[in-house]
């Protein structure tokens, strides 16, 4: 492996070519699932491409863990991942990611704290968003990389008639013991930087170590100084409370209040439309094992992308990826 491949992955994780301008939708007091009050609920949003004239060809992006709309730009436009000469393409800044309502943008009073939100509240804000501000009943498509993986299945338990076609990549319908165990740890290492005011250095070496594999390490000319000084000034970039928050809604994250709320046991009693899963088996950040199971419960497409790049393949296969999702959409 080429020693700029790394240094691929970062840009392709952080920055883009095309930027659509972010606009921003108010909700007011907005309560939250577990009851807590998020109050002047705000949630970003950017839009690609024509919304055509029976409605029909919307699909929903929300983002990763810590990213944001730019980091997204490579999969949208007319070569990439979603065609935006056919596709209307709404890309939301999920909650606590420094642009919607999060830790870092919203003044507490003395002696409050940011509430804690779950991925079905991201989903349920993003909802309201897409029927309220857009003024749209269904979309055709929802997709979602990692966090935005995760959210993907989370619409189909909470709104499964409201899409046609669900892309979850690198996300999970169940977290494993295995990923409570890491985040877990994560928790544990952003809370003291919360406390002791550092950057997120360890929190960052950890994440990079789970989700690229050995094998991509040792095909890398890269030093560890380099592999470090990376990682440090990717750590400038974050705040750690945000870090902390959407964190703490992956740790919680779990669809049983939503089937047992619509009496079904599994996702494939529950959404009927079509679902193309995308996982690696070398994912350890995000262990892929209960994306077998939907596979085989809702008769699914998939693909293991199988990579030396883990959890990060979305960033290192991005070709691969391009191609295999936009032939299903099409």
């Amino acid at each position: 492996m080429k020693k700029s491949t790394l240094i691929l992955l970062l840009l392709v994780l952080q920055f883009s070519n095309i930027i659509a301008q972010v606009k921003f939708a108010e909700f007011g007091n907005h309560t939250l699932r577990n009851g807590e009050v998020l109050e002047n609920a705000r949630i970003g949003y950017s839009t690609y491409g024509s919304l055509n004239l029976d409605k029909k060809n919307a699909i929903l992006f929300p983002t990763w863990y810590a990213g944001t709309g730019k980091s997204l730009t490579p999969y949208i436009g007319k070569e990439a991942m979603i065609d935006t000469t056919k596709y209307y393409v709404v890309v939301v800044e999920a909650l606590g990611n420094g642009i919607s309502s999060s830790p870092s943008n919203t003044d507490i009073k003395d002696g409050g704290k940011f509430p804690e939100f779950g991925i079905g509240d991201m989903v349920d804000l993003e909802h309201k968003l897409i029927k309220e501000v857009l003024g749209l009943d269904h979309l055709y498509a929802i997709t979602g990389i990692s966090m935005g993986g995760m959210q993907t299945y989370q619409w189909m338990a909470s709104y499964p008639d409201f899409f046609d076609k669900a892309i979850p990549i690198v996300g999970s319908p169940k977290l494993s013991v295995y990923d409570q165990l890491n985040y877990e740890i994560f928790k544990k290492i952003l809370n003291k930087e919360i406390q002791h005011g550092t950057k997120e250095e360890t929190f960052l070496m950890l994440e990079y170590a789970l989700g690229l594999t050995p094998q991509y390490y040792e095909g890398s000319t890269e030093s560890i100084d380099e592999v470090l000084q990376k990682i440090k000034d990717e750590a400038k970039r974050y705040d750690v409370r945000d870090l902390h928050s959407q964190m703490l809604a992956i740790s919680n994250y779990s669809l049983d209040q939503d089937l047992s709320k619509h009496k079904v046991k599994s996702l494939s009693e529950l959404f009927k439309g079509e679902a193309f899963i995308i996982y690696s088996r070398t994912d350890h950040l995000v262990a892929p094992s209960a994306n077998l199971e939907v596979i085989k419960g809702l008769n699914a497409q998939s693909l293991d992308l199988n990579s030396k790049c883990g959890h990060y393949t979305f960033g290192c296969d991005l070709e691969k990826l391009n191609m295999a999702v936009k032939n299903f959409l099409n």
